[in-house]
């Protein structure tokens, strides 16, 4: 499953706002890690960092950001060689939209999140008002961002907390991303968000 490209490595954005909720210190899992962009700022912020990559281009890159770097598809993971309740942070950026079975995901790596940690998780919002617009008049083309043709599954807010509560966690909090109107998009983010930011614990 391959969401970038080894080339894209200079074009990827930081997660700001994701990276903005982990805490100094952290021993920190990001599922989907990408060529790693996150696993630099968690270095500076003095984490233990682990990244998990299927594609073996972009693991090359993300090797060096993170303290492990673990090659494999999330549809094939059998599991990790650390202890249940060993991360504090678990980070889901941009990668569950990208899976066919993400609740199974979620479920999975629920186990080795400590008592008191709690999960991270970047979604793109398809009820975004350009979506909306754009079915209005009937067109549903694939492009990159919320659209994107990589993307199996779609969330709105209130389908992406319902996923996230079936694998087991309480969301606590709900940020979101913005593109544009940024104001209407914290104020109004089921219409105008054009990502979720979601902050979720064990129940």
């Amino acid at each position: 499953m391959t969401i970038f490209k080894k080339d894209d490595y200079g074009k990827v954005p930081l997660n700001a706002e994701i990276c903005a909720l982990i805490e100094p210190g952290k021993k920190v899992l990001d599922v989907g890690c990408g060529p790693g962009k996150l696993g630099v700022a968690l270095k500076l912020k003095h984490c233990f960092s682990v990244g998990i990559e299927a594609d073996k281009d972009l693991a090359e890159i993300a090797r060096a950001n993170y303290d492990e770097l673990i090659v494999s598809d999330l549809e094939e993971f059998d599991g990790l060689a650390y202890a249940h309740g060993y991360f504090d942070v678990i980070v889901f950026a941009d990668i569950l939209e990208h899976l066919s079975e993400p609740e199974k995901t979620l479920s999975m790596f629920r186990s080795y999140l400590a008592p008191e940690g709690y999960i991270l998780v970047c979604m793109p919002n398809v009820a975004n008002w350009q979506v909306r617009i754009n079915l209005l008049f009937g067109r549903f083309d694939y492009s990159p961002g919320i659209l994107d043709g990589g993307h199996l599954r779609f969330f709105t807010q209130k389908s992406a907390m319902a996923l996230i509560e079936r694998a087991g966690y309480r969301v606590d909090w709900i940020g979101s991303r913005n593109r544009v109107i940024k104001l209407l998009g914290k104020l109004y983010k089921k219409l105008f968000a054009f990502q979720f930011i979601i902050k979720a614990s064990k129940k």
